[in-house]
């Protein structure tokens, strides 16, 4: 079951501490957002990562959630699976 399905806005999951890296994948919230200068609405999708702190330490698990976070932001991989003109 999504995160986001039931109510409005997007959701934010609470994962199971079994794993050293969690990501739940929330729902679609529309917001403000700066977009070439200027407010409009946006679309924002909400992730949760949760990290198994005896095992991760704190600054790689932020360098990797920026890491992630710009991935996810820029689609570059689906442009190199699918072609620019794909989306």
């Amino acid at each position: 079951m999504a995160v986001g399905i039931f109510g409005n806005g997007g959701g934010w999951g609470i994962g199971l501490p079994s794993h050293t890296l969690g990501i739940t994948v929330g729902g679609i919230a529309r917001k403000p957002g700066i977009y070439k200068d200027k407010i409009e609405p946006r679309e924002y999708l909400n992730v949760t990562l949760d990290f198994d702190h005896d095992i991760v330490d704190g600054a790689p698990a932020a360098r990797f959630a920026q890491q992630f976070s710009e991935l996810v932001e820029s689609g570059n991989v689906l442009n190199e699976r699918y072609g620019q003109d794909s989306f």
